[in-house]
């Protein structure tokens, strides 16, 4: 019996590993983004892709920029924050639950997981959201971004580029010799 215990065991954790390499060799790995990242997707209005990375809920309030003056009023974000709750309320009972949530942030013009989380706009946890509070974490959102008059100016919603991971080579790209150092390496050759 012991004689056989050792290869089952071996041929247990195999069989377990298996799935895990298939999906790391099939090329198929989800973009791993930390939480609050945006991105423009490519089939976004020209206006809106000026801007590459966004803050979060970014994209969201841009689109709520209804006279494309480059600023979002008190007027046109309560205005927008209405039109995302419908829009996202796909079937039309003044709640939102956390796959129409979902759907809704899938559809809008950024990928951004802040909007696609429904348990960040449900404090109370009961599993609906409803406009109150739907819209109190979009209000919470924009006072990040709005100045003392509470107008939001599209330049403030955009994200500056992730910092360079470490131990990559922080020089700007260019022929070997030029840029930081290049005294040092030029003595070298």
């Amino acid at each position: 019996m012991r004689r056989n215990l050792l290869p089952l065991l071996v041929t247990a954790f195999l069989v377990a590993a298996l799935p895990v390499n298939a999906q790391a060799e099939d090329g198929t790995d989800d973009l791993v983004r930390l939480p609050g990242q945006g991105l423009v997707k490519p089939d976004t209005p020209a206006a809106q892709r000026k801007l590459d990375r966004l803050v979060p809920g970014g994209g969201l309030f841009a689109s709520f920029d209804a006279n494309g003056d480059g600023r979002i009023s008190a007027d046109e974000l309560s205005e927008g924050t209405r039109a995302a709750f419908l829009a996202a309320d796909a079937n039309g009972d003044n709640q939102l639950g956390a796959l129409e949530q979902q759907d809704w942030a899938a559809n809008l013009p950024t990928r951004d997981d802040t909007l696609s989380n429904p348990v960040r706009f449900d404090p109370n946890l009961d599993r609906v959201v409803t406009f109150e509070e739907f819209e109190s974490v979009i209000f919470q959102l924009a006072t990040n971004y709005q100045d003392s008059d509470g107008v939001i100016e599209m330049a403030r919603l955009s994200a500056p580029d992730p910092r360079p991971e470490r131990g990559s080579d922080r020089r700007p790209p260019g022929p070997p010799g030029e840029g930081p150092g290049s005294r040092f390496a030029a003595s070298w050759n």
